[in-house]
């Protein structure tokens, strides 16, 4: 299996949020499982609600969506990972992101809420007023069921860090705890464990 890293391109939008429908199943993933409960995570109103949402991604300058591409197999998209990275304060003021009325669909907003006030907290308490504006922000990375423990992770997440570590930035992130293992071999720091849903994950950090 050969494997290479590219930025997604908008063509790209179902396939990822399919690939990230498949990564964090309910029965696994303890945001995913409150926020989307029961079979909903697998609806189809769910789905338009989800693509809707990560499209928007698409247009901010603070964000890098990089996708992993299996060569064998015609090019097939194995895995993703979304990055929030700095900008400069004028493209800053120029992004007033407003989800559209379907991102909004298909989500529990009272789990939602939470889990955004229990991230914002620990934003503050680490970085202060400024939040992770300086920081390069693991928001989500997945791959495949298929192609898991493959190392595939692994390229995702150390395109990221030296894409900082070429601009002298740190990394932050929360990690799930499936995903805890693969952060600390990359030499990501516990910083905090962050009770979610009555699931432990653990804010990390990676500085320069």
């Amino acid at each position: 299996m050969t494997i290479h890293l590219r930025p997604a391109a908008e063509a790209d939008l179902t396939t990822i949020v399919d690939l990230s429908t498949a990564a964090f199943p309910p029965e696994k993933d303890a945001i995913v499982r409150n926020l989307f409960p029961g079979e909903l995570h697998y609806s189809d109103a769910i789905r338009n609600a989800r693509i809707a949402r990560k499209s928007v991604k698409f247009g901010l300058k603070n964000t890098v969506i990089m996708v992993a591409v299996d060569d064998a197999s015609d090019g097939t998209i194995v895995g993703y990972a979304v990055w929030e990275v700095p900008v400069s304060p004028s493209a800053e003021k120029e992004e007033e992101v407003r989800l559209p009325p379907l991102a909004q669909e298909g989500m529990d907003k009272a789990p939602f809420m939470e889990l955004i006030g229990i991230l914002n907290e620990d934003v503050q308490e680490q970085f202060g007023d400024k939040g992770t504006a300086d920081v390069w922000t693991l928001d989500s990375l997945g791959v495949h069921p298929d192609h898991q423990k493959k190392g595939i992770g692994r390229m995702l997440l150390d395109w990221g860090v030296k894409e900082a570590s070429k601009h002298g930035r740190e990394c932050y992130l929360v990690a799930t705890p499936a995903g805890l293992p693969l952060y600390r071999a990359a030499g990501f720091e516990d910083v905090k464990v962050l009770n979610i849903f009555g699931t432990p994950h653990v804010s990390m950090r990676k500085r320069v």
